[in-house]
């Protein structure tokens, strides 16, 4: 088991945990069953979790300040050291009809970010000659984890890339250092609104690859076509099981005047289901 998760967790869920290898996610909820995703499956756990262990993770993740992490808590997370980010569900507090913060928080979602080293073939064509890439799969099929070894490989091969990572999943960043190898040549923006980011990072940075991860809706996509224009290349991901499917969807239907290229993700984790290459316009 990861050490930094280790840590997080009282010795009764360690214990009830413990005997399954690459975990990916562990959901805890007061009064329910402890659920474990590993690569490519979900196991349930003949554990109830109690708001002790809830508690306990939260103490370990703020080291004992929720305070201090007030402005991701906000954001409905908390990032811990090694790659480790941990989604909150409880009461909304708000101010002037904003969230500040949440309260009575009754369920987490502690995600473990995975590296790989590796990649299928069909994936390296689109590295050597890079254009606008959208990395399309269904949940827990490794979209996120093929997107940030791309990003990586990219990087090492002298591309300037800027990573807009809202939720701090690609990166997992902890105080202004990324806690997974992004490349060498990678600037990464944690925490902002990707739609308020995607304009200063092309004026400031002048990037020559814009990364980011779960795009979603119109505003983003008109964000998207804007970077292009604008002579930045763009690679993401995208929540589908189908490209014609996806692109028929209006939000997302004017990308298909700027990727290039398509990998689809699914059957198993990281398995590339289908490539398509010079595809836009």
């Amino acid at each position: 088991m990861n050490s930094c998760l280790r840590r997080l967790l009282r010795d009764d869920i360690y214990w009830a945990v413990e005997k399954f290898s690459n975990i990916s996610e562990l959901r805890l909820r007061r009064g329910k069953n402890i659920v474990v995703y590993t690569i490519g499956a979900r196991n349930v756990v003949q554990y109830v979790c109690e708001q002790e262990d809830i508690d306990y993770v939260l103490r370990i993740a703020t080291s004992r300040s929720l305070y201090a992490v007030e402005e991701s808590i906000k954001h409905g997370y908390i990032s811990c050291e090694g790659g480790i980010r941990i989604g909150l569900v409880g009461e909304a507090v708000l101010d002037s009809g904003k969230l500040r913060s949440i309260k009575n928080i009754n369920s987490l979602v502690i995600r473990v970010a995975n590296s790989i080293q590796s990649l299928p073939q069909e994936v390296l064509p689109i590295i050597e000659n890079f254009d606008n890439t959208l990395i399309l799969s269904p949940p827990y099929l490794g979209k996120t984890t093929m997107l940030r070894e791309i990003t990586r490989r990219l990087s090492n091969n002298g591309n300037d890339i800027l990573v807009i990572d809202e939720r701090n999943e690609l990166s997992a960043t902890i105080n202004g250092e990324s806690n997974l190898d992004m490349g060498t040549n990678t600037d990464i923006m944690v925490g902002v609104p990707k739609i308020d980011c995607y304009e200063g990072a092309v004026r400031t940075m002048s990037p020559d690859i814009i990364v980011t991860d779960e795009i979603f809706g119109e505003k983003e996509v008109d964000a998207i076509l804007d970077t292009v224009r604008s002579g930045v290349k763009v690679m993401a991901t995208a929540h589908g099981n189908d490209i014609d499917n996806f692109l028929t969807n209006k939000s997302y239907a004017p990308l298909k005047n700027v990727i290039a290229n398509y990998l689809l993700l699914g059957d198993n984790v990281g398995k590339v289901k289908e490539v398509r290459c010079n595809c836009s316009g």
